[in-house]
This record gives C-alpha cells, sequence and structure tokens, in this order.
C-alpha cells in the first residue's frame, strides 16, 4: 500500500504511444473528480466481481467459513502429537485464511471508493470482525508450535507434508522468545477488533466526516482542496492557489487536530501495550524482529540523511532562487521549477507512456501482466466525492491485485502508475509461484519493486534527451521523488520514533506535544531558508502511513535496494531482468535480507543507503550547472 507524494513537473518532448482500448479511450473526455462512482466510465472503475459476483455471494462465502472456523478449534493441544496432525492444521488454517481474505480485500475495496456508503461500511466491518475471529480461533498454533521440541520438530519437518511448511514453522521458531501461552496470544487475537479502531476512526474523518475546503481555483471557479488531490494544487504555477490549498488543508487537519491526536495517540499507546506483552524492549524493536532486519538498517538510514542535511539546504536555496521567493514555504516544495516544460497528461496518455517503459525496460513477461491488469478491470483510476486519497495496490490470493490510484493530469501521476503496477506485478509473480502460505512478501521488500520501477523509469526518460530544459524538468523531478520516496520517509521515521518514545516514557501525545515534534523536524530537515507555517505544524495528521506501525522507513530501504537495482540495469547487467523477477517470485518464501540478496543487493553494506544520498548531490550539481547556462 502507498500514499505518494507528487509534483507537477510534466515534459512534453515524449512522444505518446496509445495502448489503451478504443472503446475505453473514445467513452470518457478527461475528467479528474467525480461527484458519484456511476458517473466514472466502467473501463475506469476496477471490477469486484473477480472477487464476489454479488453481496448475497460474499454473505454465502462468509457463512461457510464459520463451520471450518469451529472445526479449526479442535485442533487445539494437539499440534506436539504427529507431524500429520500439525498439517492438518496448518492446512486448515492457511485455507480459511485464504478464503477469508477474498471477504476482508472485497469489502474493504468496496469502502475506500466510497467511505460514506453505508452498505460499504457494514460489509468491511462485518470483514474485520471476520479476520478477528480467525485470528483468535487460530491464536493457539505458534504457542503450540513453540512448545514442541527442537528435535521432536526437527523429526516433524521430515514430513513431505510439513516441509512445504518449513519457513512458516522456522519464523514461529525464531519468535518463540516473544510467543505468549495460548491463553495470553488467544486474548491478543481478540483485541483486533479494538486495535484497529484508531485508524478506522481516523479514516472515518479523514474520508467521509470531514468537509474539506473550497478555495478559488484557476479562471475564477471554486475548486475543493480533498486530500487527494493536494499535489496536484502543489504542483499549479501560480503561487496564490498553491498557498491558499496548502492554508485550507492543513488549516482542516489543525482545526481537527486534537480530535486526530487522540486517534494516533491511542494507536501508539496499542503498539506500546503489544511491545511490552510481547516482551520487546521497544516498539521498534519489534517491528525489526519481526521484519527481521537488523537494527543497523535502520541507524544507517537516519545517519545518512544527518550527514548529508547540508545538501537538503542547499536544495531548497535553490528552489528558492530560481522561484524568485523571498520566503520558502511547504508549498513552494513541490511546484516545478521549470514552467516552460510542463504539461498534462490524460490516463490514456500515461499508460501509453509506461507501456513504452515496461515493454522496453522491463521485458515482455513484465509487460503482459500489466496488460492484463488494463483489460481486467484491475484498476480504479479516477477520485470520486467519498473516495479515500492517496494510492495503493493490494488484492485476494484467489483474485488478482488491484491498483487505486487518483488520477490528478501529472507526469508524477504517471511515476505513481508505474509505481503501484509494480507492487502489482510483484503480487501477481509471487502469488503465481508460491502456495498461499508463502506469497505474501515482507514489508521490508514491499517497495523494491515498485521504486525500482520508479527509478528505471526515470532514468528512461533522461535517456531521451539531452536538451538542457528537458533534463533540468527531469532532474528536478528526480529531486522531489528521491525527497519523497527517501528523504521524507526517513523524516516520517524520525517523527514516528519520538512519538513512540515519548508514549513509552509516559509523557502524553497532545496535539501541541505532535505539532512540536513535526515542526522542530521540519525546520532540522529543510533549514533556515524555509518558513514554517504555524498550520503546517499540524502536517502529521495528513499521513495515514502512521497507523501502519513503522512502515514509513521501508520506503526509505526499498529506495536504496531500489536504486542498486536499478544500477545493474543502467549497466547493461545481462542477468539483472532475470535476478530482478526471480526475486519477485520468491514472495514471502524466505527472509527479506535474503530476497534481496538474490536481486545483487546487500542491504548489510552501507553504502547501499549512502550512495543515494551522493545521487542526491550529484543531481543536485548538474541542475546547479544547466540553471547556470
Amino acid at each position: 500500500m502507498t500514499m505518494k507524494n507528487s509534483i507537477a513537473v510534466c515534459v512534453g518532448f515524449l512522444a505518446i504511444v496509445g495502448a489503451f482500448p478504443a472503446t475505453a479511450a473514445d467513452a470518457v473526455e478527461e475528467q479528474l473528480v467525480y461527484e458519484t462512482r456511476e458517473a466514472i466510465p466502467e473501463a475506469y472503475r476496477w471490477n469486484l466481481d473477480d472477487i464476489f459476483p454479488s453481496t448475497d455471494a460474499w454473505s454465502t462465502a462468509a457463512e461457510a467459513l464459520g463451520g471450518s472456523i469451529e472445526a479449526l478449534k479442535a485442533f487445539k493441544g494437539t499440534l506436539g502429537q504427529s507431524a500429520e496432525i500439525l498439517a492438518d492444521a496448518l492446512d486448515l488454517s492457511f485455507t480459511i485464511s485464504r478464503d477469508a481474505s477474498d471477504l476482508f480485500v472485497y469489502a474493504a475495496q468496496w469502502q475506500t471508493t466510497d467511505t460514506r456508503d453505508a452498505d460499504a461500511n457494514q460489509y468491511q466491518s462485518r470483514g474485520r470482525a471476520l479476520m478477528a475471529r480467525i485470528g483468535q480461533a487460530s491464536s493457539f498454533i505458534a504457542p503450540e508450535v513453540a512448545q514442541i521440541p527442537a528435535d521432536q520438530l526437527a523429526d516433524f519437518m521430515t514430513s513431505p507434508r510439513l516441509n512445504t511448511y518449513a519457513h512458516v514453522i522456522d519464523n514461529m521458531t525464531r519468535l518463540k522468545a516473544h510467543t505468549r501461552s495460548t491463553e495470553v496470544e488467544e486474548v491478543l487475537a481478540g483485541s483486533a477488533l479494538l486495535r484497529g479502531a484508531p485508524v478506522q476512526i481516523y479514516q472515518g474523518m479523514v474520508s467521509a466526516d470531514i468537509q474539506w475546503p473550497e478555495i478559488d481555483g484557476e479562471d475564477g471557479e471554486k475548486s475543493k482542496v480533498i486530500p487527494a488531490l493536494f499535489y496536484s494544487f502543489m504542483g499549479n504555477q501560480d503561487r496564490r492557489i498553491r498557498k491558499d490549498a496548502a492554508m485550507a488543508l492543513f488549516g482542516t487537519y489543525n482545526q481537527f487536530g486534537h480530535a486526530l491526536a487522540g486517534t494516533y495517540s491511542a494507536s501508539v499507546n496499542k503498539d506500546i501495550w503489544l511491545a511490552r506483552t510481547r516482551g520487546y524492549d521497544s516498539t521498534l524493536d519489534m517491528a525489526l524482529t519481526q521484519t527481521n532486519v537488523p537494527r543497523s538498517v535502520v541507524d544507517t538510514l537516519v545517519g545518512a540523511v544527518h550527514d548529508n542535511v547540508d545538501a537538503i539546504h542547499d536544495y531548497v536555496a535553490l528552489r528558492k532562487k530560481v522561484l524568485e521567493l523571498d520566503d520558502f514555504h511547504i508549498y513552494d516544495l513541490y511546484v516545478g521549477m521549470v514552467p516552460a516544460a510542463e504539461k498534462k497528461y490524460t490516463f490514456v496518455e500515461g499508460w501509453g507512456l509506461a507501456t513504452r517503459f515496461w515493454k522496453e525496460t522491463m521485458g515482455e513477461e513484465y509487460a503482459a501482466v500489466a496488460q492484463r491488469a488494463l483489460d481486467d478491470r484491475w484498476i480504479d483510476v479516477y477520485p470520486n466525492t467519498g473516495k479515500q486519497g492517496g494510492a495503493y495496490s493490494w488484492g485476494s490470493y484467489n483474485s488478482h491485485p488491484y491498483l487505486f490510484l487518483n488520477w490528478g493530469g501529472t507526469l508524477e501521476d504517471v511515476f505513481t502508475l508505474v509505481h503501484e503496477m509494480g507492487h502489482s506485478i510483484h503480487t501477481a509473480l509471487a502469488n503465481e509461484n508460491n502456495p498461499f502460505h508463502d506469497a505474501d512478501y515482507s514489508l521490508f521488500v514491499a517497495e523494491v519493486a515498485s521504486v525500482a520501477s520508479e527509478g528505471l523509469f526515470f532514468n528512461w526518460l533522461l535517456d531521451q534527451t539531452q536538451d538542457p530544459t528537458e533534463r533540468l524538468a527531469l532532474l528536478n523531478l528526480r529531486m522531489n521523488n528521491i525527497t519523497g520516496t527517501f528523504l521524507r520517509q526517513i523524516f516520517f521515521h524520525e517523527f514516528e520514533a519520538a512519538a513512540h518514545r515519548a508514549a513509552e516514557a509516559g509523557e502524553p501525545l497532545t496535539k501541541g506535544a505532535l505539532d512540536t515534534i513535526w515542526g522542530d523536524l521540519w525546520l532540522e530537515y529543510y533549514g533556515k531558508e524555509a518558513t514554517l507555517d504555524d498550520v503546517y505544524r499540524s502536517g502529521w495528521a495528513r499521513i495515514p502511513h502512521f497507523y501502519r506501525t513503522f512502515y514509513v522507513w521501508v520506503y526509505a530501504t526499498s529506495f536504496a535496494a531500489g536504486e542498486a537495482i536499478s544500477e545493474r540495469f543502467r549497466s547493461g547487467d545481462e542477468g539483472a531482468v532475470e535476478d530482478y523477477l526471480a526475486t519477485l517470485k520468491l514472495g514471502g518464501s524466505v527472509y527479506p535480507m535474503e530476497a534481496l540478496a538474490r536481486a545483487g543487493v546487500d542491504m548489510n553494506d552501507p553504502k547501499v543507503i549512502s550512495t543515494v544520498m551522493d545521487t542526491y548531490r550529484e543531481i543536485l550539481a548538474e541542475m546547479e550547472k544547466l540553471l547556470a547556462q
């Protein structure tokens, strides 16, 4: 799942090769926001019928799952008796989870496209309750496996039926020290609905309840500043529009800041309760241990930024100079520095551009999956009133991944398409090459395919021109890409880590406390050339990823790994494509560091991370050189 930042730096020199069905292209003139779902042509709405043809079918499947859940409970207390019993229990447990994911994904996908829909919210609640029930019913498995003596478990693993679960069982035994008794695990599993309440409340407020303000847009027409279109506003060359949009959005977050601080505080304290119950030193320690990634990787990330914070300050100063600004604000961070190179892209044009890239760079196997995503309506393209903001890729094992977009018509939206398609193809290849229990990959590698795709897409565009203006526009875009996907995610991580440390120390996470952490970090990152608007101190409230505990830092590690993979492509390494696709096909069958090693990336090597900041400085130097011309 991905929430992307964007800017409106677009280049008009690239030829567009259409790759869209004629019926879809002819069906609609580009419209960027729709009032209702029904107003969006069918070709631009994803097809959830691939999961269930109707809500009646959904209900029938949910009812049938009840019998399987009761059958699973009968295995409680028996897993240590034989390899066959353990295999039977795992078979049933993963079958239940696989089928339940259809129910949950269908309901959640429906709800995200219109958060105001009462029926969609009802089915999502039913889906959440079902997942909590399954979690509670299966909670005995990990503690019972952990209690099997090592020599007995080794004997069990000689069974061909259990061998398919080798990685699953290894992970259970690896986390043995943090696995609690059967009774405690059942209580923890039973708390799932309570633990999910903070993000549910947050999403309900932001996507459905809050009435987002309007500003005077271009040509004097009113434009509603919804979160999904914020960066489209930030790319506008009219600074008055950018400022009004920023003040409208962050002013609204600031207005509801006390309530949103309450939801986030509840989420953080949920994390602390879980970490302490499981015997971890901290919430960050819990996240890293469960992912099986050493702490040194995160420390290297933070250190790399702080060692190069002067380069970030230099970039802000450069933007301020080029844009001819007396003062620099948040709404000046993303606008294009080369207005002459900007253009808008329809989705048809954007798809054509992406298709050329996939075929020429990633190969026919990759491009074929992308084309299937388009033909079979995996993609939900346009914003509509009530639709959740951002972009992500998600689906169920029995169906396929779906792509959730909020198309805004900029080149960055094309980058977002490329990014999310990276996720979808990763998932599709992982599902096709692994059984369900080994298909789902770690968060640590979740962003690698998407970020590598973006990096390769940038270089593919850059290779097509030597014109100084065109290159400057692309370099500007790349700097914002590094800022958004690497630097800003480490900024987010530092905020999240500071909030968790404060709460672990017993300090209350009030709006004022969170505003202070956010504002101070922003000034540290962007330097004395930047001006911090009071309402932007509540910028933390805009980031839904904070409700996925310590998720944001994986964007930065993935960016670094993706850059290393991209370098293999750029160097002409004949094995790069094969190794890359092989890594995607591994899914979750190996630990994440091992998966990246298959692609030729050693995340224990600090140079993998520090090279990103070297690239940042190189691009900054080339931009300054081009501007001097």
